[in-house]
């Protein structure tokens, strides 16, 4: 085995990680751009944050082995889904969301630039801010439910 051998079988392993990342986060991405006004919203922005920390992982894996990150022309001014973006009865703590929105920001900044360090780093923060919406989404909707089951109880003991 020569190292330039070594070095391309290294290459193909982190393309098939970036390939397989980037498959789980556009399925992600679709997710919320078809989705109704449902309680699947939490599971949706958990789904969301996994495949982020697996692009993160990717990408980490790929500037590792020296490979760059392509340009997305016109990435800054992208805007997520429907239902990701402010103003639109978003489920949340608002200050989660300004996380989000920040987390946005960054990651079309990194995706439109051609480092992938900084690439992985704006995929490990957009992570954090989808699973600490996704499990307060939950929290909200744990209660929303426990809240109903007891307006439910009321109505039939009347």
């Amino acid at each position: 085995m020569s190292f330039h051998s070594d070095l391309d079988r290294e290459r193909a392993q982190v393309l098939h990680l970036i390939s397989h990342a980037s498959a789980g986060w556009a399925e992600a991405m679709k997710a919320h751009q078809l989705a109704p006004p449902d309680l699947g919203f939490a599971q949706r922005l958990q789904d969301l944050s996994e495949a982020a920390a697996a692009e993160q992982l990717a990408w980490e894996q790929a500037h590792a082995a020296g490979l760059a990150w392509r340009p997305v022309p016109g990435a800054e001014s992208a805007l997520p889904p429907y239902e990701l973006r402010p103003g639109t009865g978003r489920r949340g703590p608002g200050e989660l969301w300004l996380h989000f929105d920040a987390a946005v920001m960054n990651l079309n900044r990194a995706i439109a630039g051609n480092d992938a360090a900084v690439v992985a780093g704006a995929f490990s923060t957009m992570a954090q801010a989808a699973a600490d919406l996704a499990e307060a989404v939950r929290r909200e909707d744990a209660m929303t439910e426990a809240a109903q089951q007891r307006a439910r109880a009321r109505r039939e003991v009347a």
